[in-house]
């Protein structure tokens, strides 16, 4: 029983890729340590996370952008990239109008930037989906996770978008580190977090407002999309690795054998000699006994 269950234990590792732990009363135990902080990107990355950071720096993203409830067409949307002396057009990679939602996507030059998309045509606007997608990779020891998330922004009164709504995008990066049970190198997972700062009473008018309010010939939205100077640090290493359990197991049953050796050896030793010392002097006529056949044997002499 101690084998089987130190081979299933050890096995409960790592916690994300097991099921329940049916060979013990409580079925959520697992063989794994946590431990999350946030750290900060200015003290010096070490060496062994180095190629999980440069491939999540070297992620292509791919901007998701929705305009639900409205009649604005793809001809009057325009999407660009704002720096501190020209503003960029990009080129949409798609876009389409069906049922009354504006999809566009655009695939953005860097992860640091501000992005306006302009709706030149003079429409309302019911709610609006922002999203980022980037490609999985993956090497020895590091996989840097498919990006895909969205976040739906809307009024739940049904009011209507404003003419002028600035959205802030903080994006943290996550890193997994997992030890393995056994040798050194540890498997390291990444994925990018985000984060968002709005004020929904800014972004969205009711109709008589927006009516009061709608003097530009132009709906803006802007997209201001940045890193934030930390990055999250989850660690999970086995409680008991592959050579520990090994160890403590043969230990266990050498401690076994020797306890089975030593009860024998003062049962033979000890026990046995001293009840049959206190049995015959209890009980001597038993031990004087003479078998017949011997005792005709002794009498033909």
């Amino acid at each position: 029983m101690a084998y089987a269950f130190a081979i299933l234990y050890l096995n409960q590792y790592p916690s994300e890729t097991v099921g329940p732990s049916n060979f013990a009363c409580d079925t959520t135990i697992r063989n794994a340590n946590f431990e999350t902080n946030l750290q900060a990107l200015a003290v010096p990355i070490p060496s062994n996370q180095q190629i999980i950071f440069d491939l999540l720096n070297e992620q292509n993203f791919t901007l998701y952008l929705q305009f639900i409830n409205t009649a604005a067409t793809c001809a009057g949307l325009t999407i660009s990239q704002v720096t501190d002396s020209a503003t960029i057009s990009l080129s949409l990679l798609s876009c389409s109008l069906v049922n009354g939602t504006l999809l566009a996507r655009v695939l953005l030059p860097e992860h640091d930037l501000q992005i306006t998309a302009t709706l030149s045509e003079v429409q309302v606007v019911g709610g609006i989906m922002l999203g980022l997608d980037g490609p999985s990779a993956e090497t020895e020891f590091c996989l840097l996770k498919e990006l895909k998330f969205r976040q739906p922004f809307y009024s739940p009164s049904g009011e209507t978008l404003a003419q002028a709504v600035t959205i802030t995008m903080g994006l943290t990066k996550a890193i997994n580190e997992t030890e393995p049970l056994s040798g050194s190198d540890s498997f390291f997972e990444g994925i990018w977090y985000p984060t968002f700062k709005y004020s929904l009473s800014q972004m969205f008018l009711s109709a008589d407002t927006y009516k009061m309010a709608a003097k530009l010939t132009s709906t803006t939205l802007t997209i201001n999309i940045a890193e934030t100077p930390y990055y999250i640090k989850n660690y999970q290493a086995p409680i008991a690795k592959q050579a520990e359990v090994i160890f403590r197991t043969l230990l266990f049953a050498s401690l076994c054998l020797e306890i089975c050796a030593t009860t024998f050896i003062i049962c033979k030793l000890l026990l046995i000699p001293i009840y049959k010392r206190i049995s015959a002097h209890l009980c001597p006529k038993f031990t004087n006994i003479v078998e017949p056949e011997y005792e005709m044997k002794l009498a033909h002499h």
